[in-house]
């Protein structure tokens, strides 16, 4: 038996070896090349695209360098600034327990679109800032204070007409203000616009102003802040069935006025509106008392306040015949307002 040899080699593994052709280092180099290529193609193109479509260079929006940014991309930016600068407004409030009106604060809000359109029209090195709004509180100081005459330099006047009862004599009143070519502000009762809804949608209609009267023609002096809320309420939601959208402006049945009545209007973003001038036409039947009345009280920012009667209605030519003969005209009492 023979013996293995014990100092024989060992078999080696077998090495494969990788040939490459020239053929194919030019093909794999052709590739890196067309990558590469590919590469700074798109980089350029990319580049080129922000060049004519992108911010100028050097343009700025607040601090923040913008420039080669693409419309989507700014506004973006515009975007999130804006929701780290908006603010809610913050309404005027009345503690009732300590008699302090605390004022009304502005909101803030920003104009993305405006804004961005602003960015991307900038020249080169342009700094550009936020387009910001400032947003106004639905209720300010100005609504707790009940408003008897506007303090205005123009002159002109307002007529209050005030509507809780009645309606034979209203056609010729519109007609008389009609041909005049004067809006009046009309303080609407509720009751009284659920029997006459016609009559409520014609003075819409002609271009009046409807306001708000209260739903009845109740005493609110000694009514509760929350019922003094829910009797204009109420009679708010009455007019837009019909179809008018009240004014935000309240008078008080029976004129009555006081700090309750004041806060509680305010709270629904209401002005307390009373008088300058009281015709008393409801207390007499002859029209030259009433006609006096108003005229020698005529004055700037006056608010005249009448009803539907028919002393009010003859006496209402003369009125404007002699108002217009000392230079005044007619406004509602809204646009008053709002010339102030």
């Amino acid at each position: 038996m023979k013996r293995k040899n014990r100092l024989a080699p060992k078999r080696e593994g077998r090495l494969t070896a990788i040939v490459i052709t020239r053929q194919m280092a030019l093909l794999m180099a052709f590739a890196v090349l067309v990558f590469v290529f590919t590469v700074v193609l798109v980089s350029s193109l990319d580049d080129i695209r922000r060049m004519v479509y992108g911010a100028k260079p050097g343009v700025t929006l607040e601090t923040r360098v913008i420039s080669g940014y693409l419309p989507n991309e700014v506004r973006k930016v515009v975007e999130a600034m804006a929701d780290q600068e908006r603010t809610a407004p913050k309404d005027a409030m009345f503690y009732k327990e300590t008699g302090e009106l605390i004022p009304e604060e502005p909101g803030l809000d920003i104009d993305v679109d405006l804004t961005v359109n602003r960015i991307m029209r900038a020249k080169p090195g342009e700094k550009v800032e936020l387009v910001r709004i400032a947003i106004a509180p639905a209720i300010t100081t100005r609504h707790f204070d009940p408003v008897y005459r506007i303090s205005t330099e123009k002159h002109a006047m307002a007529m209050g007409i005030n509507i809780a009862w009645g309606e034979e004599h209203l056609p010729r009143l519109l007609e008389i203000l009609r041909e005049n070519n004067i809006k009046a502000t009309f303080f609407i009762d509720g009751e009284w616009a659920e029997k006459f809804p016609d009559m409520v949608r014609r003075l819409n209609e002609e271009r009046h102003e409807v306001a708000n009267h209260g739903y009845q023609h109740v005493h609110v002096e000694k009514m509760s802040e929350p019922s003094i809320r829910k009797l204009i309420s109420d009679n708010e939601k009455l007019l837009i069935s019909l179809g008018v959208t009240p004014s935000r402006l309240f008078a008080p049945p029976y004129g009555e006025c006081n700090q309750t009545i004041v806060s509680a209007a305010a709270s629904l973003g209401y002005t307390t509106v009373m008088w300058t001038i009281d015709t008393l036409d409801w207390n007499t039947e002859d029209p030259k008392k009433v006609s006096g009345r108003v005229i020698q009280k005529i004055t700037p920012g006056a608010i005249i306040l009448a009803h539907p009667t028919r002393s009010f209605v003859e006496a209402l030519p003369v009125i404007v015949d002699a108002s217009r003969k000392a230079g005044y005209g007619f406004l509602t009492i809204s646009d008053l307002l709002d010339a102030d």
